[in-house]
């Protein structure tokens, strides 16, 4: 059988996180070994940084749309698409078509994950802060007419770099239609486009509307 594959990013306060709206994450020392006999650790962590899932109320409201904690567990373990862009040169678009047609040769279907590799790796580089791939509107909307589960990306955002709240058309295209998002994914290095078996579990916060999440992927057939 097959090995899993880990796609999630290790978390650090050092972590890239999109500027300017994401704040880095902290570790505060609750205890130490040395001094209280155990470690335990205060985190300052925004829901949106490091590998992370979008709940569709990360931009919708919440009493219509749900929150974090209502992912269910078939959502979490499920089958999923790996498409390759990492040709694409940083800040271009993935249009309806070049999506498609690697989408249709891997079979993708409704209810399944489809996680694209930009290749990208998390650093504090201009490429992937702000020059990224990203899909164009039509290949979100392809995803939506596809209904699959969730769309997952190395890049730290789905939308285009430097798009204004309102110009997140990946957004606003897919978590109305219950869709999730996830983003910076990592090690996609390790892996070749394909057919693969999905786990993605989300850290069930009450009410809110995102979390870290643990990606593993492992090769079909």
């Amino acid at each position: 059988m097959s090995e899993w594959i880990d796609l999630t990013q290790t978390l650090a306060e050092d972590s890239p996180t999109l500027p300017p709206l994401h704040p880095k994450p902290e570790f505060e020392d609750y205890a130490t070994h040395e001094e209280d006999g155990y470690n335990s650790t205060i985190l300052h962590l925004e829901t949106h940084c490091g590998t992370h899932m979008d709940a569709p109320t990360h931009f919708m409201p919440k009493d219509e749309y749900r929150t974090i904690e209502e992912i269910t567990v078939d959502e979490m373990i499920a089958e999923g698409v790996i498409c390759d862009f990492s040709h694409k040169e940083p800040g271009e678009g993935v249009s309806r078509e070049e999506l498609a047609e690697q989408a249709e040769a891997y079979d993708l279907s409704a209810g399944e994950y489809l996680i694209w590799d930009c290749g990208m790796a998390p650093a504090d580089t201009d490429e992937y802060l702000t020059n990224f791939v990203y899909p164009e509107k039509g290949a979100a909307e392809y995803m939506a007419e596809t209904d699959i589960a969730c769309f997952a990306i190395d890049a730290l955002s789905a939308d285009e770099p430097g798009a204004t709240l309102e110009e997140h058309d990946v957004h606003y295209t897919l978590l109305p239609a219950d869709i999730l998002i996830v983003e910076g994914v990592a090690n996609l290095s390790a892996v070749e486009p394909g057919r693969y078996d999905v786990i993605c579990t989300p850290i069930p916060y009450r009410n809110r509307d995102g979390s870290q999440v643990r990606l593993l992927v492992r090769p079909q057939g």
